[in-house]
């Protein structure tokens, strides 16, 4: 379809938007509500009602001072990477996208440091993935960047050709798809995380799972000769030891950037090229992932909604821990 009635064209687009923003980078109370400037989208963009949005654990770092350097930083500064809504206005030269669809996208909020943390955003149409009927706006949020993650994590650690992968912290909003997608593609599980999650792990297809810690002992039982790959979501100590489980040749991939250090015990020597994932947009891949979870094959459980004004108690619920789900702002 394209926009070629009067109610898709930019005049139908808001010229200033209520959005949570920090006005410096520190603690969850900065973040306030204020009304920002938004443009008319250009030719290539549309306009986005917002109907939901996902907190991640990278908002809070950015939040805090930890993913964007003070000297790059613009303030007023929109958090949030992952958006789902309708599409409100659309640009002259839009094709494919109009008012009334309803769309996903993740945006990589570091680079133009413009998130999704507002009533309405400006995003390039080439961004969008279109959100199945049978999926809630709410579920298709907690999508994009994790889904995206997990999906991009297991193609460089070369899945097809993977027997049995090790992955730490199964359980969060990442390696949830991970753990997921790989039982799916055939691949039996380790998962490293507490005991008393046992049950749940052995419930999404874990083939085993072993306690948080030096593990080592426990993988090497049952695989002697090591694991074809291992994912590392966790980083320090966890990363090391995950390495050292793989085999001679096999794959190590991490998303977590300090864990590269190459005069530590990641030994090339050894044939394990280590690969650090920095996510990228891919709306092919989002379509597809938005397809699996409105299946019901892709987890998007939500623990709790807050409204937009209560940004900052959903940071603080965020970074409390323990989550059985997804922490999403409501506009």
């Amino acid at each position: 379809m394209t926009n070629t009635t009067s109610t898709g064209s930019p005049a139908a687009a808001q010229r200033s938007t209520r959005a949570a923003v920090i006005d410096a980078f520190g603690g969850p109370e900065l973040l306030h509500i204020s009304a920002i400037p938004l443009s008319v989208p250009s030719a290539s963009q549309v306009q986005l009602e917002v109907a939901a949005i996902a907190v991640n654990a990278v908002d809070l770092q950015t939040r805090s001072g930890r993913a964007i350097p003070v000297a790059d930083a613009r303030f007023p500064m929109v958090l949030g990477w992952d958006v789902a809504g309708t599409v409100a206005a659309v640009g002259e030269d839009v094709t494919g996208w109009q008012v009334g669809d309803r769309a996903a996208a993740m945006v990589f909020q570091p680079k133009d440091q413009h998130g999704t943390y507002a009533e309405r955003i400006n995003l390039d149409a080439g961004l969008l993935s279109r959100v199945p009927d049978e999926l809630s706006l709410e579920r298709a949020a907690t999508v994009p960047l994790a889904g995206l993650t997990a999906t991009q994590l297991l193609d460089l650690a070369h899945i097809g050709d993977v027997r049995t992968l090790l992955v730490n912290a199964p359980l969060g909003a990442v390696g949830r798809g991970v753990l997921v997608l790989a039982v799916a593609a055939g691949v039996e599980v380790i998962a490293v995380a507490r005991v008393e999650q046992t049950d749940q792990l052995r419930g999404l297809g874990a083939a085993l799972a072993v306690e948080r810690g030096d593990y080592t002992a426990q993988v090497r039982q049952h695989y002697p000769n090591g694991v074809d790959a291992a994912i590392d979501l966790v980083g320090g100590a966890a990363a090391h030891t995950a390495f050292d489980l793989v085999r001679d040749g096999g794959r190590y991939v991490t998303s977590v950037p300090p864990n590269i250090d190459p005069d530590g015990p990641f030994d090339a020597a050894r044939g394990i090229p280590v690969q650090l994932l920095v996510v990228a947009p891919d709306p092919a891949q989002l379509t597809e992932l938005l397809g699996q979870a409105a299946a019901g094959a892709l987890g998007t459980t939500i623990e709790q909604t807050y409204p937009l004004e209560q940004a900052a108690d959903a940071h603080q619920h965020q970074a409390a821990g323990n989550l059985t789900g997804r922490i999403v702002l409501i506009p």
